[in-house]
């Protein structure tokens, strides 16, 4: 069941209180900030967003503490472009990170760019060594930065092979998140300056391959977690073929899905404790959210990156700030990732670059008039491993969403009445009409090209095959 949405004194103050924290004035100490990626993640499989399954019990609390962001919106629906936009506030054809092959726009600034410049002291830890990583662009600004991968354990949860020293091949995997909080708080930099600290869990993302205690909470038809293990290539399988799937099977890959969702969610609760241990979390602003959901079989389709659909866009958003206690308000004005790095350079007291295109969450804004897009461009890669893009374009203004097709066919969805988006509507007069409109502004806009990348190598194009993003 979906939190229930009023506009309560609670929701109503989240803007006024966060806005308060952020104008503490030129001689209080700026806060550290604390951005937390939770790869994979879909919102409504997080039980601060109704989910009944305990999945997310250190974020719930996290949330219990600040403030929901129910409607919010993820840019894209795989990692690359999506953080991108996260770090640019831009969408992705601003800022050129659309393909495999692609990396982020020369120009544009990112939020650890500005935050450097500013006297923070920079620091990201990425578990996400494929997608994001210094070859995309995305570590530009962080004076700090680790993209860390590990050996696998016997192949099962490999994600690439490189070559080895004796002429034969290495196993590695993205870490568990167990192991990227130990080394973020292993490396955590020192400095005079306030901290901006960016840490990226994987846990969600294929393969999947639960802790044995976590698998017995999670599944409902018992099996050991060896045997219950998902490979990327099996998940991907699914999306490229597009079998019939039968409901154990389905049930078993839920489980499957919610026992890593709650891995990462066990990861955030460690990081959190350390940090406050050591002195970050004394006055800091803290920031979570997803990348990208999941689909997991609603319109016949698993893995992600190939719709604009709901279980592929809707993520959970959550900001705590130490200086003010929200009580968990729900918000339930619309919201992107784009506004992600407007609102943290808001409660840092730094100016926001007018090339960033989303705006702060903090104070009143026209949430229910603006439309937030979401965007899927060509990618060979990924279209030759798993299906071509069915998607090319969305756009939400609630409680209606367009979606343009690969073709230039546009359905819309009345959200309230259709909040699985199960009944496309025509796209003819009233508000879908100007969601039209909108998105044929989009479209027509010309796209910024991406910086150019050294062809592929080898190495890398393993490393997309093993995560399901080529063959």
């Amino acid at each position: 069941m979906a939190p229930r949405l009023t506009r309560s004194s609670a929701v109503l103050a989240v803007a006024g209180a966060l806005a308060v924290a952020s104008g503490c004035g030129g001689g209080a100490p700026r806060p550290n900030l604390v951005l937390v990626l939770l790869d994979n993640v879909r919102a409504d499989h997080v039980g601060g967003y109704g989910y009944p399954r305990p999945t997310t019990p250190n974020l719930d609390a996290l949330a219990g503490e600040g403030a929901r962001f129910y409607r919010a919106l993820a840019p894209s629906s795989w990692t690359r472009p999506s953080v991108a936009s996260l770090f640019t506030s831009r969408l992705p054809s601003e800022h050129g990170a659309v393909a495999m092959e692609s990396s982020l726009a020369a120009g544009l600034p990112t939020l650890a760019e500005t935050l450097r410049d500013a006297g923070y002291l920079t620091a990201g830890f990425s578990g996400n060594f494929v997608h994001v990583s210094e070859r995309g662009g995305l570590a530009r600004g962080f004076e700090h930065w680790t993209s860390l991968s590990l050996p696998a354990r016997e192949g099962v949860d490999e994600l690439w092979r490189m070559p080895g020293g004796d002429g034969g091949t290495v196993a590695l995997r993205a870490p568990r998140g167990e192991e990227l909080t130990r080394a973020v708080l292993d490396a955590l930099p020192t400095g005079s300056g306030p901290l901006f600290l960016y840490v990226h869990y994987m846990d969600a993302h294929v393969p999947w391959v639960p802790d044995p205690e976590r698998w017995r909470r999670f599944s409902r038809d018992g099996g050991t977690a060896e045997a219950a293990a998902a490979s990327s290539d099996y998940v991907v399988r699914l999306a490229a073929e597009r079998p019939r799937v039968d409901e154990a099977e389905r049930r078993r890959l839920v489980d499957l899905y919610d026992a890593q969702i709650a891995a990462a969610d066990a990861a955030l609760g460690e990081l959190l404790r350390g940090l406050r241990e050591r002195g970050v979390c004394g006055a800091c602003v803290v920031a979570v959210a997803a990348d990208h959901g999941e689909e997991l079989g609603e319109h016949g389709g698993w893995f992600h990156g190939g719709n604009l659909h709901r279980e592929s866009l809707e993520v959970p958003l959550v900001l705590h700030d130490t200086r003010q206690r929200l009580g968990g308000a729900l918000d339930p004005r619309p919201a992107s990732l784009l506004d992600v790095a407007p609102t943290l350079l808001g409660l840092a007291n730094v100016a926001v670059p007018a090339e960033m295109r989303g705006v702060s969450l903090l104070g009143p804004r026209a949430s229910e008039a603006r439309a937030l897009a979401a965007e899927l461009h060509e990618d060979p890669s990924f279209e030759q491993a798993v299906r071509p893009r069915e998607h090319r374009l969305a756009l939400v203004r609630w409680p209606w969403k367009l979606i343009v097709s690969r073709r230039g066919a546009a359905s819309a969805y009345q959200l309230e009445r259709d909040p699985g988006e199960l009944e496309p509507l025509g796209a003819e007069g009233g508000p879908a009409a100007e969601l039209g409109s909108a998105a044929a502004a989009l479209l027509a806009a010309p796209a910024r090209k991406g910086s150019p990348r050294a062809e592929l190598t080898r190495e890398e194009r393993e490393a997309l095959r093993a995560l399901g993003y080529a063959r």
